[in-house]
């Protein structure tokens, strides 16, 4: 039997090539609240919703890094 291996996940400092909308806080924009690396990706509008699941779930609560 044979299966679909997964895609290995980026590592750190890599730019996360996806298409998600993800949440970031204003201490480290480069960093999405999931982790992931958006550094260089486009910023989305106020009117766009949140993609990213993670992010999502993390967007109401206080950041992890600095505590806003």
């Amino acid at each position: 039997m044979t299966a679909l291996a997964p895609e290995p996940p980026p590592t750190a400092g890599e730019p996360v090539d996806d298409t998600l909308t993800h949440a970031v806080c204003p201490c480290n924009d480069d960093l999405a609240l999931c982790g992931a690396n958006v550094a260089g990706q486009t910023w989305a509008d106020e009117s766009e919703d949140v993609d990213c699941v993670v992010c999502l779930d993390l967007v109401e609560q206080p950041c992890q890094r600095c505590g806003q």
